[in-house]
C-alpha cells in the first residue's frame, strides 16, 4: 500500500525543518535525497513501511503526526474567506467576519483576534473598512515579527494581511521568507504578487523588479498558464506606474492574444478595456 497525499509531505518537511533536520539525515536508511525531496514536494509516493521509517528518522511519533496533519481552524477560515473572495461573494465574507468577531467576544483568544484581523483586512479591500484600528495594526505588526520560521499557516496570513503593512515592513518579512528553503511555491506567488502591486503603487521600482524575477523563477515550478499571466500583468503594470504606457500595452497584447488562443474571450476582452485605457494616456 502507498501514501500519496500532498499535505502528507508538506506536514513531514515542517516537522523535519522545526528540528533542523537535512534531507540527508532524515532520508538516511530509507530514501534517497532527492526521492525525499519529492515526497515533501506532492510529486512522490511512498510505501507505508517507508514512511513509518521516515518520521522515526526525525523522531515523530504517528500520532503526532497525525494531529499535525489535521488542518487546524484558521488555514479552514482562510481557505473558506480566499473561496468567497474569488467568487466575489464579498457580502458573504462580511458575514463570515461578524461570526469571527462574535467568537472573539466568547473566547478573547489570540488566535480569533488574529483571524478577525486578516478577515478586516481583506474587507478593507472591498471598501467596507477604512483601516485597521492602531492596536490591530500593532497586534498584526508583533504577530509577524515575533515568527522565527515561517511556517504554511504564518505564509497564508501574511499573504492576506500584508496588504496593511507599509512598504518598509513588506520588504522586511518578504526578504526574511525568501531566506527560508522548501516553502509552498504556490503561496510564495501569492505573497510575491500581491507584494509586489502595493510595492509598485508605492514607487519602489527596484524591490519590485527584484520580487517579479523571483516571481518568474517559480513559474516553471508550478506550470499554469494563470501564474504566467500573472507574471506578465505584474510587469505591465509597472512599466504603467513608471509611465511606459507602450511597453504596458505592448504587454496587455499579449495576454489578451494568449486567452483568445486558449478560448477565452470574456478574459480576453478585459485586457482589451483595460488597453483602450491606457492608449487614452499616449
Amino acid at each position: 500500500m502507498k501514501i500519496m497525499k500532498t499535505e502528507i509531505g508538506k506536514v513531514f518537511r515542517e516537522l523535519r525543518q522545526e528540528k533542523e533536520m537535512s534531507l540527508a539525515k532524515a532520508s538516511e536508511g530509507v530514501l534517497s535525497i532527492s526521492q525525499l525531496s519529492h515526497f515533501e514536494c506532492g510529486k512522490g509516493d511512498l510505501t507505508i513501511g517507508k514512511f513509518f521509517a521516515l518520521i522515526g528518522n526525525i523522531n515523530v511519533s504517528i500520532n503526532e503526526f497525525s494531529d499535525l496533519l489535521k488542518k487546524d481552524e484558521t488555514t479552514l477560515l482562510l481557505e473558506q474567506a480566499g473561496k468567497l473572495e474569488q467568487a466575489g461573494k464579498i457580502d458573504e465574507l462580511a458575514n463570515l467576519y461578524e461570526q469571527e468577531r462574535k467568537k472573539y467576544r466568547e473566547t478573547s483568544k489570540k488566535q480569533d483576534q488574529l483571524n478577525i484581523i486578516a478577515l478586516k483586512s481583506m474587507l478593507i479591500n472591498y471598501g467596507k473598512f477604512e483601516r485597521l484600528t492602531i492596536i490591530e495594526q500593532e497586534i498584526l505588526e508583533n504577530y509577524f515579527y515575533e515568527i522565527k520560521k515561517w511556517k504554511y499557516s504564518n505564509l497564508q496570513f501574511f499573504a492576506i494581511a500584508l496588504t496593511q503593512l507599509d512598504s518598509q515592513s513588506i520588504v522586511f518579512y518578504l526578504d526574511n521568507i525568501l531566506e527560508q528553503d522548501n516553502l509552498d511555491n504556490n503561496l510564495i506567488l501569492m505573497i510575491l504578487r500581491n507584494a509586489i502591486y502595493i510595492l509598485a503603487q508605492n514607487n519602489q521600482t527596484e524591490k519590485v523588479k527584484f520580487y517579479l524575477e523571483k516571481f518568474k523563477s517559480l513559474i516553471p515550478q508550478i506550470g499554469n498558464i494563470e501564474i504566467g499571466i500573472s507574471y506578465a500583468v505584474q510587469e505591465a503594470d509597472l512599466y504603467e506606474v513608471s509611465g511606459n504606457f507602450r511597453e504596458a500595452i505592448s504587454i496587455l497584447e499579449q495576454i489578451a492574444k494568449t486567452y483568445e488562443e486558449f478560448y477565452m474571450p470574456e478574459k480576453a476582452k478585459l485586457y482589451q478595456e483595460e488597453i483602450k485605457k491606457l492608449q487614452q494616456k499616449l
